[in-house]
């Protein structure tokens, strides 16, 4: 089943849990969530560059003349919210190694 890959502006009481939950020295303002997969915290660069990067609509090149999603298995829209419920605020370790095996056929 795929799900939603969300860009998710944090709110002030977001941001103080996410703090609390991965370092009060790093700079969190987003969230990235995986659907059911886990989420990662940090800044709106550092979260929309891999929101960009595996949004299932943008292709990249695999071999010449073959473009495809990275994650295209495990995806089907990539959104952006302000308003977004998160009760788990720890960023998920290995998320991408998680996401590739998902993509491989392969349970995490």
């Amino acid at each position: 089943m795929k799900h939603d890959l969300t860009l998710v502006t944090l709110s002030p009481e977001q941001i103080a849990k996410a703090k609390e939950a991965n370092s009060t020295r790093k700079k969190i303002t987003h969230a990235l969530i995986c659907g059911p997969h886990g989420q990662m915290f940090g800044t709106e660069a550092q979260c929309l560059k891999y929101w960009e990067a595996w949004n299932p609509h943008q292709k990249i090149e695999v071999s010449k003349g073959q473009c495809r999603a990275i994650f295209p298995d495990v995806f089907h829209r990539a959104v952006k919210t302000a308003n977004y419920p998160i009760s788990n605020f720890a960023t998920t370790f290995d998320l991408v190694n998680i996401l590739m095996d998902l993509q491989d056929g392969r349970k995490p």
